[in-house]
């Protein structure tokens, strides 16, 4: 069989994270079902319904299509496998199928086979691997239980990377509102310093100039921190108190 290679993508900012343990943990993984399939690539998604979207976070055999370790999937090409918990398996034209056509691995490579897994974790389906075959190869009922078998602990891994990337998320989240706060409590102490109001008149010129300009809070308190207060009226420290 020829010889893979693992490729794992990271991006920050992206629907998952996967480095160190994770990479670990799978890459032998993709190998094996390589190896026991006589597959000629394995490609590992993680879906994030909340974003509608889905990366693919790593691969081992033939590449992808250009630029697909960089992109996030969406729209009904892959959103029609995030409610799906039931393996498919071609033997025929995959590549053309509706379901799998637009993804990069066929698109690059034509697939005639693949074994699609859903992945669970805590019953919630967290990615999906496709399991691919270049030529017209009935598969084994040996090779269907091995694959099914694969799915339980990659759908783990994968799921313990989703379960960190939602506490980072809440951390940031956190983090941006207190940083906000912190923004608009300066604010408020310059109007309530330098025109003589209180508090709460401070509170609602800054709301009101935010619901007039359609701009967050946020940014009009970084205006008067940044210009001073001598361009906000009386008028506008008083209404609505």
């Amino acid at each position: 069989m020829q010889a893979t290679t693992f490729h794992t993508f990271e991006r920050q900012s992206s629907a998952s994270v996967f480095t160190g343990e994770s990479h670990q943990a799978i890459a032998p993984l993709l190998d094996l079902a390589l190896a026991e399939t006589n597959a000629q690539g394995a490609y590992l998604y993680h879906f994030d319904p909340a974003a509608g979207s889905a990366r693919v976070v790593a691969s081992t055999g033939l590449t992808l299509i250009a630029g697909a370790a960089d992109a996030e999937l969406q729209g009904a090409p892959i959103t029609v496998h995030f409610g799906r918990n039931a393996p498919i398996v071609l033997h025929d034209a995959a590549w053309s199928d509706p379901r799998f056509e637009a993804l990069p691995e066929f698109r690059k490579n034509r697939f005639e086979g693949v074994v699609s897994l859903p992945l669970l974790d805590a019953g919630q389906v967290v990615g999906m691997l496709n399991v691919c075959r270049s030529r017209r190869v009935a598969l084994q009922p040996r090779e269907l239980s091995f694959l099914l078998g694969l799915g339980v602990p990659i759908g783990a891994v994968i799921g313990a990377v989703a379960a960190r990337l939602s506490l980072k998320r809440e951390v940031e989240k956190l983090a941006r509102r207190l940083e906000n706060r912190g923004v608009v409590e300066r604010a408020k102490g310059l109007i309530q310093e330098r025109l003589g109001w209180t508090e709460e008149q401070a509170y609602f010129c800054i709301r009101n100039l935010s619901r007039r300009r359609r701009t967050p809070m946020r940014r009009i308190a970084l205006e008067v921190i940044d210009r001073g207060v001598l361009h906000i009226s009386e008028e506008e420290g008083r209404r609505e108190v």
